[in-house]
């Protein structure tokens, strides 16, 4: 990841598991500003990647949305009445690109961890993964957020 301070408190760090279909993301829960109901994305242009869903409006800006699984050439189909989307912070360029929304399919989870309850796992990782990890026996992924929010800024 760029750049960013997390803080932590003995060590732990504040994360968020946010479940995706069929897998879950950890990131530091700096990393979100905020988690929304899912509002539908709109789009005025139609040769965009099929990664790229359209923008929202979030607070009077508007934030481009991801499908996670898309942008990681994975089959991306959700229909759950739960989904959300992440609003994640700016890793970038925050100039050009403040905020970038990840569909989720649910409400994520806050979960403190320390270092030694994470457990690298050696599975082959997609463009927007950095890996995948053990958290406390629950199996997560990593997402590389600068990978999404440079494939986003390359639309511009």
């Amino acid at each position: 990841m760029s750049e960013q301070v997390v803080t932590t408190v003995n060590d732990e760090l504040a994360t968020l598991l946010i479940p995706m279909n069929g897998k879950q993301l950890v990131v530091p829960n700096v990393t979100v500003a905020e988690i929304i109901p899912y509002i539908e994305p709109s789009t005025e242009q139609s040769d965009l990647p099929t990664w790229f869903l359209g923008n929202i409006n979030w607070r009077g800006i508007e934030v481009p949305v991801v499908s996670f699984e898309a942008i990681n050439e994975e089959p991306f189909v959700s229909q759950s009445a739960n989904r959300r989307i992440a609003v994640l912070n700016a890793l970038v360029d925050g100039e050009k690109l403040p905020f970038c929304g990840l569909i989720a399919e649910s409400v994520p989870r806050l979960m403190r961890i320390q270092p030694n309850d994470i457990v690298n796992e050696d599975v082959e990782t997609g463009p927007a993964e950095l890996g995948h990890v053990l958290v406390h026996g629950e199996q997560a992924v990593i997402p590389n957020v600068d990978y999404i929010q440079e494939q986003v800024l390359a639309l511009q």
